[in-house]
Formats: structure tokens, sequence, C-alpha cells
């Protein structure tokens, strides 16, 4: 029987073939050795958050993703070899040679994911739709909004706040107050950044909301 990093990383690879990158990330997510398989995960999801209209860069984006990942299984399974080795010992590579498809910037990845406004949108929806697997008896039926959106690869930021604050407020116990957090810390943080996309949300509030005679 293969060994579970072995087997999350065969996943990973499944679900990038798929176009799945959420489940790509939460196959990855919190597992210290499989660290740079989620740096790849991550990398080609920031170019399709940056990328939406552009479905052929995502692509790339993805099949690069999925080449990287799968090139870690070759060596952990089937390559006898140290060459190469230091390579996957080392946080860092030891040569010089750019990542592929990275744009030129003298930002760190940290910069980067703080100016990024749809990416802290999609990291809050995963963290709502965690919450719905780790307590779906306080979830219940709140969860039916967020998990309709997570199968739409078009929803916007605006309508996934609008489906993250309607799920926490449907939720009970703990479950909604974990959810109201991550739904605050992403509020608290676009008001920081005076983001468009609570601007966009107040204006189709006033919209919904009846003027008083």
């Amino acid at each position: 029987m293969k060994g579970g990093i072995t087997r999350k990383i065969e996943e990973t690879v499944k679900a990038l073939d798929e176009g799945q990158l959420k489940k790509a990330l939460y196959l990855t997510e919190g597992y210290e050795k499989l660290s740079r398989q989620h740096q790849f995960v991550e990398e080609a999801a920031r170019v399709c958050l940056a990328n939406k209209d552009n479905g052929e860069v995502c692509q790339q984006a993805i099949k690069g993703a999925r080449n990287r990942v799968q090139d870690t299984i070759t060596l952990a399974i089937d390559d006898t070899s140290l060459e190469g080795l230091e390579e996957y010992l080392s946080p860092e590579k030891l040569g010089e040679e750019p990542k592929e498809a990275q744009p030129t910037s003298e930002k760190t990845d940290e910069e980067l994911f703080e100016e990024c406004e749809e990416c802290h949108v999609a990291v809050a929806a995963a963290r709502v739709a965690e919450i719905c697997a780790e307590r779906p008896e306080e979830a219940g039926d709140a969860c039916k909004v967020i998990s309709e959106k997570l199968e739409d690869e078009n929803t916007e930021p605006a309508e996934w706040i609008r489906a993250m604050v309607e799920t926490a407020e449907q939720a009970q116990g703990e479950a909604g107050e974990q959810m109201t957090a991550a739904v605050t810390e992403l509020t608290d943080y676009l008001e920081r950044r005076d983001s468009p996309i609570l601007k966009e949300l107040d204006k189709e509030a006033e919209v919904e909301t009846p003027s008083p005679e």
C-alpha cells in the first residue's frame, strides 16, 4: 500500500488534471511534507485569479503545477539516483534558474498575496466550506449556499461574500461563530484597503433596501 503522503500527491495530480484547483489546495493544505506541492498549486491559483478572462493562461498555469507536483512523485517512487536530491532537501533551489511563468517582480509572495483581494475572498470562502465539513450538525442546511457557489467557477467576489454572510447567519453554535469570525476578518481586510468589492456590496444593499416614504 502506498504511503499517505504519496497518495495525497497522486490525488492532487488527479484534481489538477480535472482542473479542480480548490480540491488540490485542500489536499495539500496543512501538511508540512506537502508544502512544496501546495506552493505549486497556490501559484497556479493566483495566476488563474489574475487572469479570470483568459482561460488559456489559467489552463497553462494548472498544467505547469500538475507537472511539477507529478515530478515530486517520480522522485519519491521511481528515481533511485541521488541526482537533484539537494533541491528537495533545501527550502529553496540551489541554482539561479527562475521559476516557470513567473513575472519579474521585486515584491515577495506575502506582499503579492496581501494585495490580492480576490485571493483573500477565496481563502475565506475555503475556510467557511471547511467549517461546513468539520461541523455538519451545527452548519446544517446553511452550507447549501456556499456549496452552490463552490460548484460555480464564475462566482464573483461580491457573490462569495454574500454567500458567506448568509451561511454564517444560518449556521448554529461554534460553526456559526467560526464562520462569522472568518467573514469579519475578510471584511476588516477589505475595509483597510477601501476595496471596490465592498463598495459594490454597499450599492447593491442600497438598491435592495426600499427608501422610507
